[in-house]
């Protein structure tokens, strides 16, 4: 029987073929407004780490600002299509790996930042995530997320990605709230120092948290 693993590497393979084009027919300006939030968090000696990096859309841009990015993500065809739009750029400061975060070897408090843009609502292991990104960030490091809050309010999108993945078409999908998902991540011993929502309808919420001494 095929891991959950491997089914949602397929799909996201699969997704991969069109993912840019309708991606970015109705994300393109949330994408655009999470880079240029993300920037001033950035420097340009940090080593970074994305998870979920895709095609690219975000990582290509933000090599310009940091000295080293190690960007993950499960699907072999998003990889691809993202190591590819990196050697067009002449982006050389960027690694690709195709993993899962709970796969990575890193060692302890490696990263200044770690990012996680539009994968967090994909994780049914939210908690065990956000405690790896703990672990690998450096004391005072960053953590940049951007995330679809499902549970803020019903639309039709949220309601489709809800029976396509309890009928197991699509992966798993979280339906969080704003707070709750801000929450989540307090839980695990960060400080939010920025929430703001990046799109109307579903609610994309870009959340800025630093590594804190746990009490």
């Amino acid at each position: 029987m095929e891991n959950k693993e491997n089914k949602s590497s397929r799909f996201w393979d699969k997704r991969s073929k069109v993912f840019d084009e309708q991606v970015l027919s109705k994300y393109e300006n949330a994408y655009k407004k999470t880079i240029k939030r993300s920037i001033p968090f950035l420097n340009a000696e940090d080593t970074m780490l994305e998870i979920g990096c895709g095609t690219g859309i975000a990582t290509i841009t933000l090599a310009d600002y940091v000295k080293k990015i190690t960007a993950i993500d499960i699907s072999e065809e998003m990889m691809l299509q993202a190591a590819e739009k990196a050697k067009e750029k002449g982006k050389e400061n960027i690694t690709f790996q195709q993993k899962d975060l709970m796969e990575l070897c890193a060692e302890p408090e490696s990263y200044d930042v770690v990012a996680a843009y539009n994968v967090l609502l994909y994780m049914k292991n939210q908690d065990k995530v956000l405690e790896k990104i703990y672990e690998i960030l450096k004391p005072g490091g960053i953590f940049l997320s951007a995330t679809d809050c499902l549970g803020r309010n019903l639309s039709r999108d949220s309601v489709r990605k809800f029976w396509k993945s309890k009928l197991h078409l699509m992966p798993y999908v979280s339906f969080d709230t704003p707070v709750g998902l801000m929450r989540k991540i307090q839980r695990k011993g960060f400080l939010v120092i920025e929430i703001v929502n990046l799109h109307k309808n579903p609610p994309n919420i870009f959340i800025v948290a630093q590594k804190i001494e746990k009490k």
